[in-house]
């Protein structure tokens, strides 16, 4: 009987300590968050770039690492912006014309670090600095059209800084330390220096990129302490 007695003690004891330990446990939310992003607006050469090119159609999309307020963002976009003139082309000898009213695909590719700087509940800024790789081309149609033109292709290493601000859905289903959505809309200005000059005398000059953008991703769940 004595045992018994015992035994029941250590018993509820033991599942007393249990209880007390589990309701002193907490969670600790997680600094990382990942997020896929895309946008679309339009892309305005300046300098000799906006002598040759129009404004155009621009899209671009982005995968974004968070540790905390500071992000890894890899993105990469294209335009479409008409000739304001013929451009004479030579390659190994040989000549065309880039005619006037053809699209050029402006395209880059590249690298950013960012941290967002102001954030509320629902509104987040950030500016974001990077380096990346771009080139201009005819588009396939103009390529198709001449052999030389199909060979162009002005590449280059890219410059890049910009901006954004974005309004932030909530979740109504947050949970601290857990795994949480992340969906976003918001507007993103670019600036890009690249060096077509080094290659093509008369290029020189800057872009740049307005776009309208939504993005999804989720926070890492947290950890039990």
């Amino acid at each position: 009987m004595q045992t018994r007695i015992i035994t029941l003690i250590l018993t509820i004891s033991f599942l007393s300590g249990s209880i007390s330990a589990q309701q002193n446990d907490r969670v600790v939310p997680s600094p990382w968050a990942f997020s896929w992003g895309a946008g679309m607006g339009t892309m305005i050469p300046t300098g000799n770039l906006g002598d040759h090119f129009n404004a155009g159609f621009a899209a671009d999309t982005e995968l974004s690492v968070y540790y905390n307020k500071i992000f890894f963002m890899i993105n990469g976009g294209f335009s479409s912006n008409a000739l304001t003139e013929n451009i004479p082309v030579v390659i190994d000898g040989n000549e065309a014309n880039w005619p006037k009213g053809s699209n050029a695909l402006h395209a880059f590719i590249g690298g950013n670090i960012g941290v967002n700087i102001f954030a509320t509940d629902n509104i987040s800024f950030y500016p974001f600095v990077g380096l990346g790789y771009g080139f201009i081309e005819p588009n396939l149609k103009t390529a198709n059209s001449d052999p030389v033109l199909s060979e162009l292709k002005i590449n280059s290493l890219v410059w890049n800084a910009g901006f954004g601000v974005d309004y932030n859905f909530p979740d109504k289903d947050y949970e601290p330390g857990g795994i949480n959505r992340i969906l976003k809309a918001g507007l993103r200005y670019q600036f890009q220096k690249p060096d077509y000059e080094d290659d093509v005398a008369g290029f020189d000059g800057s872009t740049h990129w307005l776009t309208l953008r939504f993005v999804i991703g989720s926070t890492m769940p947290g950890r039990v302490i």
